[in-house]
Parts: structure tokens; sequence; C-alpha cells
């Protein structure tokens, strides 16, 4: 865990970079502002190989040649090191792929060592990275380390923001002033009938990017039931013609692929504790679809009827996993907010003054949101709030989502990066 060897250094964290005193002399333009935090202290980090071995420390740092400096030690434990990778930088220029794994390789300081080291230190001059006050910097350290018996890991320093929802790797603000839960994060499928389309939605700043076009299969069909799991990193998705699951690790390159049929028709999807949910539009019931460690379909069972006759458009499992909310309308009626009580099967409703199609979602901040087209056929939406416990549909002013042809099949939980 993370260690600071000077109280003085924990403050420096958690308040702006104008804000602290000068340090004593003067301070001249190769400083770049972090002059003042000479005399901080250090701060050290595990280094985690294999994300549960603990197998040294990596120590950041300001020497007074005004260079940033950041050293790996694995010598207390007899590991080391043949790849060492670090990124000191502005977190926009962090190299990611889609949306948002680490490319170490293409980290500016990268080291390949032969022999191993136990012990390596990189330095970078204060002047090289952004202003101390606008915006500061972030900080990743990676390795690739090997055990005295021959056991080799890849090994990250502990930090206080992971780079995707699977949760491996790393990273740290120091003197970066952007708060660092800026934006609420959904993603959604949009209608299409071969090719799936998958958006990023910023939906603090009202804006979506198209972050994955794929055909998927050899049988066309709108795309649907959209899932995302944070423990694996898996993105799930129905094509809903066919009945047919497919599954994309969203942090990695591969394309999607067939986890199975589902034993129903699918236009809404969610996930929780390694299993997915949907309801099956020919029996109005709840399903539970579990999986194999290959990801494949390995079972699937009914939970409960939803009465009456109601047409489901969407559904989402409260973070908690005690409730099932899902969108729909009673006898071709208005649309309503159902809620599905998982301990006791309990069914309660609400009005909800939306557009007929809204998708719901709960977004990276734990709130749940209703995406709905503002008119039909428009190929645009608008972003809604949903007040669970005062029965309140809030709209976000500004929130307008306009994809020209596409409107959205489903949307879902997914990565922030």
């Amino acid at each position: 865990m993370k260690n600071t060897s000077l109280l003085f250094f924990a403050v420096v964290l958690t308040v702006s970079c104008a804000k602290q005193g000068a340090v004593e002399g003067p301070v001249t333009d190769k400083w770049n502002g972090y002059g003042k935090y000479l005399k901080a202290g250090e701060q050290v980090h595990t280094l985690w190989a294999g994300k549960n071995i603990n197998i040294g420390t990596v120590t950041y740092g300001i020497d007074e040649n005004a260079n940033f400096y950041v050293t790996y030690d694995c010598s207390a434990s007899g590991w080391k090191m043949s790849e060492t990778h670090m990124y000191a930088g502005d977190k926009k220029n962090m190299p990611l792929n889609k949306p948002g794994a680490p490319k170490v390789g293409l980290f500016p300081n990268s080291g390949y060592h032969d022999p191993r080291k136990s012990t390596f230190t990189y330095r970078v001059p204060l002047s090289q990275l952004p202003p101390c006050a606008s915006p500061g910097f972030v900080v990743a350290a990676h390795a690739v380390a090997r055990s005295p018996y021959g056991q080799t890991e890849t090994a990250w320093a502990e930090g206080d923001y992971t780079f995707s929802d699977k949760g491996w790797g790393w990273y740290d603000d120091y003197y970066y002033n952007t708060p660092p839960n800026q934006a609420t994060i959904l993603y959604g499928t949009a209608i299409t009938f071969d090719t799936l389309r998958l958006y990023h939605l910023d939906v603090t700043n009202g804006t979506g990017e198209l972050i994955l076009k794929e055909y998927v299969g050899n049988n066309p069909g709108t795309y649907d039931g959209a899932a995302f799991d944070p423990e694996s990193g898996a993105f799930l998705f129905t094509n809903y013609s066919t009945g047919e699951l497919w599954v994309n690790f969203l942090q990695e390159e591969d394309p999607s692929f067939c986890a199975g049929t589902l034993g129903g028709t699918a236009a809404s999807g969610t996930f929780y504790d390694g299993a997915y949910y949907y309801v099956n539009e020919d029996l109005n019931t709840i399903n539970k679809v579990t999986f194999s460690s290959s990801w494949a379909i390995s079972g699937e069972i009914i939970l409960d009827t939803i009465p009456g006759t109601v047409t489901i458009n969407d559904i989402a499992m409260s973070p908690a996993g005690d409730y099932l909310y899902m969108t729909g309308q009673y006898n071709d009626g208005a649309t309503e907010l159902i809620s599905w009580e998982v301990s006791s099967h309990g069914f309660y409703t609400m009005s909800m003054p939306i557009n007929e199609g809204a998708q719901i979602a709960f977004g990276s901040d734990g709130v749940l949101y209703a995406v709905a087209p503002v008119d039909e056929g428009a190929g645009n939406s608008t972003v809604y709030i949903i007040d669970l416990e005062d029965s309140v549909l809030t709209e976000i002013e500004g929130s307008g989502f306009s994809f020209f042809e596409d409107t959205f099949t489903d949307i879902s939980l997914g990565p922030v990066f």
C-alpha cells in the first residue's frame, strides 16, 4: 500500500498547487511551478507483481536539479526487472487503447534491461511536464520482473486510480488539479442491421464518440441487450434477430465472440455478480444466464414472470444487486419505471413521463440514467437522471446527443477512461 514519508506531502495531494507556500530561495523557470514541492518529501508505493505479490517499492519525488524522479527497488525481495516503463505527463496524452488500457510499450520512459536490474531510476526534467498550476501531471510505473525461482510477472506501482474497470494497473494524479471524477460515462449501441456500432457517452459534457464499429458473425440483425461486467471488463450484447449473445473485452484489441444462444428474445440486458439478466420478450419472464470460465453460456433459468400485459424497453440492475429496474408500457399506455425486488420477487411501479423507447443504465457514478429519443426517428436523444427516492425525472440541460442516422437500441455501464 502507499506510504508517505512526510505528512506535509499528503497535504500537497489534496490542495491546489497555487495554495502552497513557496520554498525558500529563488525559483527559476526550470522548476515549472514545482519548486515549492522540493522539500515536500517522497511518496513510496508498493510494486505489485501478478496483482498480489509484493516485490518491492516505487518512489516518486523531486530532486534539487529540478527533475521528477521515479525509482524502482526490488532488492529486498530478490526479484529483478527485465523491463521498466514509466509515464509522467498530461493525463490526456497517456498512451491508451480502446477504451483505456495502457500501452506500456509506448510510454516515453522505457527500458529493457540485460542483465536484469534490482533497482532503476527515471528522471524527467520538470520543464518537460505540464505546468504545476494547470493541469499538473499524472504518473504510472510498470515493470516486467522475475523471481529468484524463475517466475516472471507483470508489475505495477500501486496508485489511486485504475486504467479500466478490470482493475489491473494504476496511475496517480500527483499535482494534477482536475477532479478525478469529472465525467459520468455510459455506453450505447445504435440501431443497425449488420454492424455493431458502440458509442462512448460523456453524460456530464453531453458528448459522444463512436469507439467501435464491427461486423459481428454471419447473421445480420439489430444489436441490443447491452451489459457490462466491471470485474472482467466484458461488454455483452445480443443479436436481437438470432438470440446470439456476444462478448467483447473492450480493454483488449480482440474482436467480439459468440457466447451462445439465449433461450428467448432479448431486447434488454444487464449484468451483476457473474450473471447476465434479460427479459424474454416471448414469455415476459426475467431470465438469468451464467457462464463457464471461457465465457460460454453454461446455464439459463427463469427467475420470475412479469404480471399483466407489459412491454419492456430496457432493464438495469442496481449496484447493490437488490433491485432490477425496468422501463416499459402497461397495455400500450404511458412509460413507467417498474422495479423488481430480487429477494421478495415483488413488483412496484411509478410513472415516468418520458418518450417511448427510453433506455436505462446505472452510470459510473452509481446514478440511474435514462436516454430517450427526442422524437421518433429523429436520430438524437436526451439524457435524464432518475431519482429513485422521490420518483423524479430530471433532464440534464444541454445533454442532447445527435448521431445523425443512429438511434440507441440500448445503453450500459462501461469502462471509465
